[in-house]
């Protein structure tokens, strides 16, 4: 009995060895031919934004320009929020202020009185004599706010008899751009959040080339949020 024993432990483990020596032959493959591997992408808050970005599935927009830094970032944080990549630039820009209408090319400061007391007798006031510096027997009717309002002051003047002018005057300012990448068909309501902000606001959404961060680095300032 003890000896039948034995030999039965002895054949199970022959027959052990033969299954283990038989599958090592027929390996089975990790995966079929023709079918790829699954890769898991990393999550993002807001949902989608880095599956599209890593198969480049995105689009890239501009808002702005925004007049104050605060606001951009109430933007770029909303945009945020819906997990996209979100900068915002600081760029350097002339405003026109205000207009000037003037008579310039006068020849002598008594020419200049000249047309003055001429102007007085056609009811128009609110005039200067510029006597000293660059712009010596000049003669200026003011600032205007309004294009249109300036033009029409010149024009009257021209129908007069003199040469009026009008010009812009520019000062710097600064204002800033949020820079998005959007999944296609994601419609991010920027316009709408900015517009929340300041109904009248000259804001508009413009699309742009996706490779243009690079560009943006070297030539401005620039924040990430």
């Amino acid at each position: 009995m003890r000896n039948f024993i034995v030999l039965l432990v002895f054949f199970n483990v022959i027959l052990l060895l033969g299954n283990l020596f038989v599958n090592a032959q027929n390996k089975i493959p990790e995966m079929e031919q023709g079918v790829p591997l699954l890769v898991v992408l990393p999550e993002t808050p807001g949902g989608g934004y880095s599956a599209n970005k890593a198969t480049g599935v995105s689009s890239c927009y501009t808002v702005g320009p925004y007049s104050s830094e605060k606001a951009a970032q109430l933007v770029a944080g909303n945009i945020r929020t819906y997990g996209m990549d979100v900068i915002i630039r600081s760029l350097s820009s002339k405003k026109i202020k205000n207009y000037l209408v003037y008579i310039a090319d006068i020849s002598s400061l008594e020419q200049a009185k000249k047309i003055s007391v001429d102007l007085v007798k056609q009811n128009v006031n609110g005039y200067s004599i510029i006597e000293e510096g660059p712009y010596k027997n000049t003669i200026t009717f003011g600032f205007f706010e309004n294009l249109d309002k300036a033009k029409r002051k010149a024009e009257y003047i021209r129908y007069l008899g003199y040469d009026a002018k009008f010009s812009g005057q520019k000062v710097q300012r600064q204002v800033f751009w949020v820079d998005y990448d959007e999944p296609v068909g994601a419609a991010t309501p920027a316009l709408q959040w900015s517009r929340s902000l300041n109904k009248n606001s000259a804001v508009q959404v413009i699309p742009r080339n996706c490779d243009q961060q690079a560009w943006y680095g070297e030539g401005g300032a620039f924040a990430s949020y």
